[in-house]
């Protein structure tokens, strides 16, 4: 996929695209799992074989599988079972992680990323059977929502630190992002899975999930609620900031009195799903 990047400094721009277009696969079973998962004709059997070659990433799947975001009542311990669980989707969303190396980037992602992507996985994960979404696309959708952030952060941290510490929202934050790179880490991480060819449906839910105006798909409406309800879970006690998250839920469609049980139990969830993502 070609990439034209617009951005103030053509040096950044040209980073930024070599920087999208060049995700390379540092783990080569990574790689293979995103094909498999990519071939309507595999099945979880064949997919979890190929997991299980990879120490690492066959540990995180069982991980979570096992974590409180997908509710077992017994242990999982065959892979296959844990693929079946999580869904292709949320599989997909794992072997990218591992294969583009986003945890060992030069420049670390920014503080709050890793806790805030496992509490909106969590989060959608909890309520995706609400939009006709599965457990598991909800989850991957929540995952890697904002992996643009880390990208964006590695091509210049001391701008991107001064971007998120200056923006009053996200709506702004995008803006400055774009004024900036070029794109928001929003794009970017629509670029980055499209060439991974994640979901059409799921890229386009991320691409705009922080519109003034989004599409309201059912993945849309998702990613919204998932996002509010994880910033609600990791509150850090603003009450402006939590009336407007409270309101954005309340506009989706979530009774008050259910939008706190559900906070509740996406803090419960969100713990599980961050050891499974940073241990390894």
């Amino acid at each position: 996929m070609s990439l034209t990047i617009t951005a103030p400094n053509p040096q950044r721009a040209e980073q930024l695209a070599d920087a999208l277009e060049n995700v390379q696969a540092a783990r080569p079973i990574a790689m293979q799992v995103l094909r498999l998962a990519d071939d309507p004709d595999t099945d979880a059997r064949q997919v979890a074989a190929c997991i299980d070659q990879d120490p690492i990433l066959m540990a995180q799947v069982l991980r979570l599988a096992n974590s409180a975001a997908f509710g077992m009542a017994r242990q999982v311990r065959s892979t296959q079972i844990a693929v079946a669980i999580l869904g292709f989707a949320a599989i997909k969303s794992m072997a990218i992680l591992v294969a583009s190396g986003l945890r060992n980037l030069k420049n670390p992602a920014p503080a709050g990323f890793w806790e805030h992507s496992a509490a909106v996985a969590a989060a959608c994960s909890v309520i995706s059977r609400q939009f006709g979404v599965s457990a598991g696309d909800g989850f991957a959708i929540g995952l890697i929502h904002d992996i643009g952030v880390p990208m964006l952060n590695t091509i210049d941290p001391v701008t991107y630190a001064a971007i998120s510490v200056d923006s009053v929202d996200d709506e702004s934050m995008c803006e400055r992002e774009a004024a900036e790179f070029g794109l928001s880490h929003a794009h970017a991480a629509a670029t980055v899975l499209s060439n991974w060819s994640f979901p059409e449906s799921l890229v386009e839910a991320i691409s705009g999930h922080h519109l003034a105006e989004p599409q309201y798909t059912n993945e849309s409406r998702l990613l919204c609620a998932g996002d509010a309800i994880a910033h609600l879970a990791l509150a850090d006690g603003s009450r402006s900031d939590d009336k407007v998250h409270t309101r954005r839920l309340q506009d989706i469609g979530f009774a008050k009195h259910d939008i706190s049980r559900i906070v509740g139990d996406v803090g419960g969830r969100s713990g599980g799903v961050l050891a499974g993502l940073l241990r390894g």
